[in-house]
């Protein structure tokens, strides 16, 4: 049963010092006959996300965007604020192809088309709907979990497995060591978010469910992590794919073992696929964008597929990566955490590992912090490491362990994800159907996978680089705008390490080899596109191109991109604790055990020993289900 969203107040007037905020959000959105333009709310609405981030940033954000009005003059000899409607308008077309100017007015626009997109009077307005859950169902198992949020004082709890995070690597892992007749012991920093708090809005899912990552280089981009129990699984689209059999054996090679063979490993992604309920996508959910690339590749001779999903009686309504509010999604905490659960496992949430408890190099246990400032610690001989290829190698390098290689945080890959969109004749509606359902597999032995990546209404604008009445065009439009993925297999090796005031810092150059190969996907995707019938195509690039005739297109084949003409993210880090037989080279051994610290596991994407080319979280459970294999039989 569902229930609509009550609207929340919205704030009320700005300071003075927000005035040129106000001029700049306004420019960037200045509403249309269908959408609402931004006003004073909007303004309110993007310093609130900003201080959620950082409670110093707000004053930095307006004295910013102060600078910037004030260095129009230079270039019209008045201030931003003070141009009329059409010269603001030039002056942002100008921007959006200048070298300096578009990298601010990117940031800018950025932060407010997440913010009045999804604020309800404006999403109601282009057809979205916020929902909640009434009459939730309280099954047995959630006995078994325990908020560790108001802890107070010292807490001592004893088991025989830990395991920190609940995402692929964590949930797996424990229930297959429940299973083994373990007591096991779940910690999570996030919370257990249940389908009734999967409202759809875009800011409340980026805020509550997400844990902000940006990369740092020559084509920066947010690096997307989820934050509660089921981690990023109970905040993707459900894609499942399992790795490579040529991936598999590049692994055995370098590794120099037959532990990942392709038919070693498939009687674990059996497993995982069979616990997850993985099936091809229905039609009924996959809605027009698979008739569009059907219509395309059969024209060039190329593969396509409908994709494989964890969501059974899934009806194709919600956008998967806010959360499902169905529960057809068959993330971890749906699949897994409760069979643990029920079989006695114990799962505290909201509270965050803070030191590694050692008996000289052996592990055992872990001390955690709860937001009360409580301390809990857990005791157990074993303890599994599953945060994330981001968060895991940040936790060891804060009490400087595991690091004898000097590998930790190094390693790292992404999956770099561009894009292209298509204005359509027909009516594609997007937002209606799954956001991933079909694809193109023409070219994945190449190292890139073309999906379908329908956007919800609220998140649209974000993956448009233009500002302005260009963006009102093409959100008046979205309807009949197809939106596409385009992942590489990347070669580039990025970091993680701290950086300055004790913010994660995530290094990542894209090299030559990896930009070409985003522009061979965007340019293969604009071919089967052009032959489906498009009308406007327009690549998600920086100095943003609308593709219309045959020189438009040659205009692009020709144009020589540099990674900051990339507009990218990333949802699969990588690498980051290196497995590998030898201690001098690697982090953890082919078992999963650090080389370090006897009785210290680490499964999750950071010991995925690299980049796959296709979405990785059912290779993350698969290999997952083989460590329990390996801990069990150490533990015997």
């Amino acid at each position: 049963m569902y229930q609509q969203v009550v609207p929340q107040p919205e704030p009320g007037a700005l300071p003075p010092s927000s005035q040129a905020a106000l001029a700049f959000a306004q420019a960037i959105i200045p509403g249309s006959g269908r959408i609402p333009a931004a006003d004073a709310a909007t303004v309110s609405a993007a310093l609130e996300v900003i201080e959620h981030i950082d409670p110093r940033a707000p004053a930095a954000w307006l004295r910013a965007q102060q600078l910037l009005d004030k260095a129009t003059i230079l270039s019209t000899g008045r201030a931003f604020q003070s141009l009329s409607r059409p010269r603001q308008q030039a002056l942002l077309a100008r921007w959006e192809h200048d070298p300096v100017m578009r990298v601010p007015l990117a940031l800018i626009s950025l932060v407010y088309k997440f913010v009045h997109f999804d604020r309800l009077s404006v999403y109601e307005t282009m057809g979205g709907r916020l929902n909640v859950v009434n009459q939730l169902e309280q099954p047995r198992w959630l006995e078994q979990v325990t908020q560790g949020d108001n802890w107070v004082g010292e807490e001592d709890i004893e088991a025989e497995v830990i395991v920190i995070g609940t995402g692929a690597g964590g949930a797996v892992v424990g229930r297959e060591l429940v299973e083994k007749g373990l007591a096991v012991v779940f910690l999570e920093e996030g919370h257990l978010v249940r389908r009734d708090q999967f409202s759809g809005s875009s800011r409340k899912a980026h805020l509550d469910f997400y844990r902000a990552a940006f990369s740092v280089g020559n084509a920066p981009m947010p690096v997307f992590i989820g934050r509660m129990v089921g981690g990023s699984t109970a905040v993707n689209g459900g894609t499942c794919f399992e790795a490579p059999p040529w991936v598999l054996e590049d692994w055995c090679e370098s590794l120099e073992t037959d532990a990942f063979a392709p038919e070693v490993m498939a009687p674990y992604f059996r497993k995982v696929l069979d616990i997850i309920q993985a099936a091809p996508s229905d039609p009924k959910i996959i809605g027009p964008m698979g008739e569009l690339i059907r219509r395309g590749c059969e024209k060039l001779g190329w593969s396509h597929f409908p994709i494989l999903r964890n969501a059974p009686g899934c009806d194709g309504q919600g956008f998967c990566d806010f959360g499902c509010r169905t529960d057809a999604r068959r993330s971890t905490n749906i699949s897994y955490i409760p069979p643990a659960l029920e079989r006695g496992a114990m799962l505290i949430s909201g509270l965050r590992a803070e030191r590694l408890m050692l008996d000289g190099q052996r592990a055992m246990g872990v001390e955690c912090r709860a937001q009360s400032g409580g301390t809990v610690r857990v005791r157990a001989p074993t303890v599994v490491f599953s945060g994330g290829a981001i968060p895991t190698p940040l936790f060891l390098m804060k009490q400087g362990i595991c690091n004898s290689s000097s590998e930790l945080g190094k390693n790292l890959s992404l999956h770099p994800s561009g894009g292209v969109a298509a204005l359509m004749e027909e009516r594609i509606d997007g937002a209606s159907y799954v956001p991933q359902g079909y694809g193109m597999d023409q070219f994945t032995r190449d190292g890139v996978l073309i999906t379908g990546a329908s956007p919800d209404y609220n998140y649209a604008p974000l993956l448009f680089s233009v500002t302005g009445e260009r963006l009102m065009n093409r959100m008046d439009n979205i309807e009949h705008i197809a939106n596409f993925g385009v992942l590489i297999r990347d070669t580039t090796r990025g970091r993680v390490r701290w950086g300055p005031a004790g913010y994660p810092l995530i290094s990542y150059n894209l090299n030559e080899q990896d930009i070409d190969q985003l522009k061979f996907g965007m340019l293969r995707t604009m071919e089967m596109l052009r032959l489906a019938g498009a009308k406007e195509v327009y690549p998600a690039i920086n100095g943003p191109m609308v593709l219309r005739t045959d020189d438009d297109f040659r205009a692009f084949r020709e144009r020589k991109l540099t990674g900051s003409d990339l507009l990218l993210t990333s949802y699969h880090p990588l690498g980051t604790c290196r497995m590998g037989r030898d201690s001098s080279t690697s982090v953890v051994n082919l078992n999963h055990e650090a080389h370090d610290i006897k009785g210290l596991y680490i499964v999750d994407g950071s010991t995925v020993p690299g980049p796959l080319g296709v979405n990785p979280q059912v290779t993350i459970m698969a290999m997952a289900t083989r460590a329990a294999d390996c801990i069990a039989k150490s533990l015997s």
